[in-house]
């Protein structure tokens, strides 16, 4: 008998969608662990962050990049591993991110920034498609059945 190691690579049936939402998330954490890092060494300041966290939050230190980074860690990991709760969790951050946008929205609009409007309508276009992509029946029904 040989043994086969099981991996994430093995899931051949999950849904092309939950793979590009898990590559999304990771690199989310790993660019708030380099503004986290950045910010501890002094080489950027806090602000240079907003865009990532949003709402302000930035301002409460490298702290919140690191929180922000393992929560998206984790959901990744839950998503990757099919856990039940990962998909309405995914869809709560994704809403609390489009919530948490609204100001600097509002901001860059008031002030004409089209690059940060451009910025932050991405962002929520982003957002969107990955609360209608996890409210799709056929995800519900893949994250049921695992």
């Amino acid at each position: 008998m040989r043994f086969v190691p099981v991996t994430l690579a093995m899931t051949d049936d999950r849904p092309a969608g939950i793979r590009a939402i898990i590559v999304f998330c990771v690199a989310l954490a790993l660019a708030s662990l380099a503004y986290a890092a950045l910010s501890v060494a002094g080489r950027v300041p806090l602000s240079a962050g907003a865009w990532l966290l949003g709402g302000g939050l930035e301002q409460l230190g490298p702290l919140a990049f690191l929180i922000y980074a393992a929560l998206l860690l984790v959901l990744s990991l839950a998503l990757a591993y099919r856990w039940r709760w990962a998909r309405r969790a995914a869809i709560l951050v994704a809403v609390a991110g489009i919530a948490l946008i609204v100001p600097a929205v509002s901001s860059a609009v008031v002030d004409s920034r089209f690059l940060a409007i451009g910025r932050e309508a991405l962002q929520v276009i982003v957002r969107v498609m990955v609360v209608f992509y996890l409210s799709q029946e056929p995800v519900k029904d893949w994250f049921a059945s695992g």
